[in-house]
């Protein structure tokens, strides 16, 4: 018979101890705060609500009654869900799972009850933190994420109670600070030495979907110039050499052929190029670092003789990427620009001619009284450029709004424009004249950085010319914008009060003392972020290889790696942990006091044992210096009990610093005498 087991009782259950109300409330502000990089990557239903959540988060701190009960929150965490599944239609993905994560933290506010509540909130925020980097790997946001980080860790030990003094955030922060320095070199190692993907993982998959600002692949009134004041960055590009004057700098992209009587828009399938280019002088060598554009136009030189490895060329001499740029793209070309064409196909030379069904008689009449002055193209094509720059045409960012027939608006009525008016109004003109013309987008000119030595192409560059088919010459450019009379260039216009880059179609010179900080304020900005991106964002595999090609490993490639990280690794983390052990431990103010109690007791000969606890020792030494038996009997009455009780107050640290600062105890004079002669 089995005998009857009584069960035994369970231990009661440890009250979990509450939260602090003020640590409530810097976890509330670090998880906002690490959230809101992210809000420009949301929908605005997601970032309202973010923001509703935050706010009555904010509001309960100050006014309990606000917080929201079980039920709710509940109805709150259904309408989160819903929010996310209906703005990304997933909740799954890169911005699907970024706005749950957002929004879960963000709720999970609404719950702060305990301190293992704060805990984990703070190990998540790591996962928020890490995120980010899969919309943006900016040095700017490095930084930025590095104090969230900081402050994160700041919290963790302020909730896992590392200290008990008064002064607890000034510990935590110097103990975050001990705790981030120490981590350096192992990150600086990983960095260096752990195995790295061909692809990044913000490649492998994960798109955001998020429109890019660029350019397009058609033009019409207005397309170019909200462009033009733009401060985003196009690329950089790194000459061999000289740098080519500014009007041979057009960077060549997109090639347009149809106009419906408002838009250009390039062919539906162009081909490659196979016509031979004769090369008349030697090519420009260069490198571009090409900005993401979720396109494949990859921009050169007009024009280049060599495509790289990752592209192609196609039929109007334009470089296409194999994928889509969704990430910094670098690649090199060589660019030429005196050269000569075959002439084109009749079948090209009849796409170049092909007119929109909104041509007016007055357009038709002026080309007309061109041809009766030209006696070959190349002539008529000076015609249409004198036009230009004789009559009262105007530059400007700011031109009136026009209708159904923007080309004839243009032409006799405003006269108002950016370059893609100019540039499609004359590319009319000439076809009405018999000369094939086709529109090209691209970018001219650039700003030069001598900090880096490289050429910032903005998008304020943005512009649009035109290339005419002339016998025995080929495509020749033609740009109209050049051709109006500086005189009549709009200096109020946007680009000079969104302070866009220096036109370098006219060479504007920016006299206010302010906008020439803002440049070289960017200059140096723009350095850094190329230095950035090319040291760390553009560290690759076969920069590692390379690494360990230097340090003599290049035969064990990857295993050497692998070696020469763990050797690396223990190495630091041994150098490490012998700093830990030779380091004096952090001590508590009453420490400090119950320390310095000692050291001026030791300085008369009454050294405390090392097995010694503050009673034993008080009372050995009232047994030798019965004088001192009041301010003993004093010192430990108060610090005994906050050392091992629960009386711990600023207060009693003050209490224990006043007596302290009366307290300077002497050896007697026999003892001082022995001891002097016991020196000698």
């Amino acid at each position: 018979m089995i005998p009857f087991i009584k069960r035994a009782k369970r231990p009661p259950t440890i009250t979990t101890e509450r939260a602090d109300s003020t640590a409530v409330l810097a976890m509330s502000i670090l998880v906002i705060v690490a959230c809101l990089p992210l809000l420009r990557f949301f929908h605005w239903q997601i970032t309202l609500f973010l923001f509703c959540i935050a706010a009555l988060r904010l509001i309960s701190w100050r006014w309990s009654a606000a917080l929201p009960s079980t039920g709710l929150r509940a109805v709150f965490t259904l309408t989160g869900i819903a929010n996310c599944l209906y703005s990304n239609h997933t909740l799954v993905g890169l911005d699907g799972g970024a706005a749950l994560l957002a929004t879960m933290m963000l709720l999970k506010l609404l719950e702060l009850n305990t301190k293992r509540d704060l805990r984990i909130v703070a190990i998540l925020i790591g996962f928020l933190v890490v995120i980010q980097f899969l919309f943006d790997q900016s040095l700017l946001l490095t930084l930025y994420c590095s104090l969230i980080f900081f402050g994160m860790i700041t919290l963790l030990i302020e909730f896992n109670d590392g200290f008990s003094d008064t002064n607890h955030w000034k510990t935590a922060l110097r103990l975050a600070g001990y705790f981030s320095i120490q981590a350096l070199p192992i990150m600086l190692c990983l960095f260096l030495l752990f195995p790295r993907l061909n692809a990044p993982l913000w490649n492998l998959g994960l798109d955001s979907g998020q429109a890019m600002m660029g350019m397009s692949d058609h033009m019409e009134p207005g397309a170019i110039s909200e462009l033009a004041v733009s401060g985003e960055l196009a690329f950089r590009a790194r000459f061999e050499g000289a740098i080519p004057p500014v009007n041979q700098q057009y960077w060549r992209g997109p090639v347009l052929w149809h106009m419906d009587g408002r838009r250009w828009s390039p062919l539906a399938t162009t081909g490659t190029f196979t016509t031979q280019i004769e090369v008349m002088e030697k090519p420009v060598r260069y490198d571009i670092i090409l900005e993401p554009t979720q396109q494949k136009w990859l921009f050169a030189l007009d024009i280049p003789v060599t495509v790289p490895a990752t592209a192609q060329r196609n039929a109007d001499l334009q470089l296409l990427a194999h994928d889509s740029i969704d990430k910094v793209y670098r690649y090199q070309v060589q660019s030429v620009f005196n050269y000569r064409l075959n002439e084109p196909s009749a079948a090209r030379r009849a796409l170049g001619l092909q007119l929109p069904h909104n041509i007016t008689p007055r357009m038709r009449e002026l080309v007309a009284s061109w041809q009766q002055h030209a006696t070959n193209d190349w002539e008529l094509v000076q015609h249409g450029l004198a036009f230009f720059s004789r009559e009262q045409f105007y530059y400007t960012l700011l031109p009136p709004r026009l209708g159904l027939n923007p080309t004839d608006e243009f032409l006799f009525e405003t006269r108002q424009g950016f370059c893609e008016h100019y540039a499609s109004a004359f590319a009319l003109l000439m076809r009405i004249g018999g000369v094939p013309a086709r529109v090209v987008l691209g970018y001219l000119g650039g700003e030069f950085n001598a900090l880096g030595g490289y050429l910032m192409v903005w998008q304020s560059d943005a512009h649009a010319w035109v290339e005419v088919l002339i016998a025995e010459r080929g495509w020749v450019r033609i740009d109209p914008t050049a051709a109006i009379d500086p005189a009549r260039i709009d200096h109020s216009s946007a680009s000079q009060l969104l302070n866009a880059g220096q036109s370098a179609r006219f060479h504007l010179d920016h006299t206010n003392v302010f906008a020439q900080w803002a440049r070289q304020i960017r200059v140096l900005a723009d350095t850094v972020n190329a230095a950035w991106q090319n040291w760390v964002l553009d560290f690759s595999a076969q920069d590692q290889l390379m690494l360990l090609e230097q340090l003599g490993f290049g035969a064990w490639k990857e295993y050497g790696l692998a070696i020469l990280m763990v050797m690396t690794v223990a190495l630091t983390l041994g150098l490490t942990v012998l700093g830990l052990l030779r380091q004096r431990p952090l001590l508590t103010p009453l420490e400090a006091h119950y320390v310095c109690f000692c050291r001026r007791l030791a300085r008369v000969g009454l050294v405390r044992q090392s097995y010694e606890g503050p009673r034993d020792f008080g009372q050995r030494v009232i047994k030798e210096r019965p004088e001192l038996t009041e301010f003993v009997n004093g010192f430990l009455a108060v610090y005994i009990p906050a050392r091992f009780g629960t009386q711990t107050s600023n207060q009693i640290v003050q209490q224990l610093a006043q007596l302290l600062r009366h307290f300077h105890p002497h050896q007697p004079l026999l003892q001082r005498v022995f001891t002097r002669l016991k020196k000698h």
